[in-house]
């Protein structure tokens, strides 16, 4: 694995990038990994970039051929101009091949930008899944961990990330998938930190996934949220969504085709009381089973 040593690293806040609430500070919907190495075709196939027309806005996952996953605040603005779409391209040096719209997406009901992202782990619920227009033929979907994988997250770990990319936090590039393997420092059931050191998560990054390799084969663990503290020289570590405790709702959400709900541009921001009702039905009716 290649690092780029003595760098100062840390996320990074993109001027031009927009912010959750538009408090100086809080996260930037871009958040490229620093370091790393240039993914090959045949690691992280499923990952991919949400985009607007052509510009990235954050690294997102198929979880089905017709289904992404990314972090909520990279969808809770409307884009400034054109719509949201999921590209599988690499490179971006030429532009961006094969969009796919994004039909509907669907925020986390819960996601609360008001949480003080920088200061410590929390419960921001920071969750977003898009139902494409078509399908995506020939790419095997990652999977979520779910509730009976068992799998442990702890500080000490090791884990891998694919995100688009900054390979040096002063230094704009064009998006190229990336890897690294990032140490986690503390772990809480609903998010845990990666280690202030290199290789980082940068702009670009944020919705990328974070996996953990158990019994049953590659589990999506994680999602990239934000900054631990507020740096624009990405080298103080990221604070990662953990996807267990979301795995029930994520599920529905990949279902739900629902264009209704408050979300500009008419695609549903968040599940319709409906099947959030049956959310909890069917939750309760798991865990009765267990």
């Amino acid at each position: 694995m290649m690092v780029l040593r003595g760098l100062a690293l840390s996320l990074a806040i993109v001027a031009t990038a927009c912010t959750v609430d538009g408090t100086a500070g809080e996260a930037s919907r871009a958040q490229g990994i620093i370091g790393g190495d240039q993914s090959e075709p045949s690691e992280f196939p499923a990952t991919g970039m949400l985009v607007a027309r052509d510009h990235l806005i954050c690294t997102a996952t198929l979880i089905a051929p017709d289904v992404a996953i990314t972090a909520a605040h990279c969808l809770a603005e409307a884009p400034p101009f054109g719509d949201f779409g999921f590209t599988l391209d690499t490179d971006a040096s030429d532009g961006f091949g094969d969009v796919v719209p994004v039909a509907v997406y669907h925020i986390h009901p819960g996601f609360d930008p008001g949480v003080n992202a920088y200061l410590d782990l929390a419960v921001r619920n920071d969750v977003g899944v898009m139902l494409l227009a078509r399908p995506i033929e020939g790419v095997v979907p990652e999977i979520v961990e779910q509730a009976d994988d068992r799998l442990t997250v702890e500080a000490g770990d090791q884990l891998a990330m694919c995100g688009f990319v900054r390979t040096l936090w002063h230094t704009a590039t064009l998006p190229i998938k990336r890897d690294a393997q990032l140490i986690v420092a503390r772990a809480e059931a609903n998010e845990f930190s990666t280690a202030a050191a290199d290789p980082q998560p940068c702009n670009g990054d944020s919705g990328g996934p974070l996996f953990v390799d158990g019994p049953k084969g590659r589990r999506i663990v994680g999602l990239v949220s934000r900054a631990v503290g507020a740096s624009v020289m990405c080298d103080t570590g990221a604070i990662i969504t953990r996807l267990k405790p979301y795995a029930d709702w994520i599920y529905l959400a990949s279902h739900d085709h629902n264009t209704g709900g408050c979300s500009a541009g008419g695609h549903g921001a968040a599940l319709p009381f409906g099947l959030i009702a049956l959310a909890g039905l069917w939750v309760r009716r798991r865990r009765g089973a267990r």
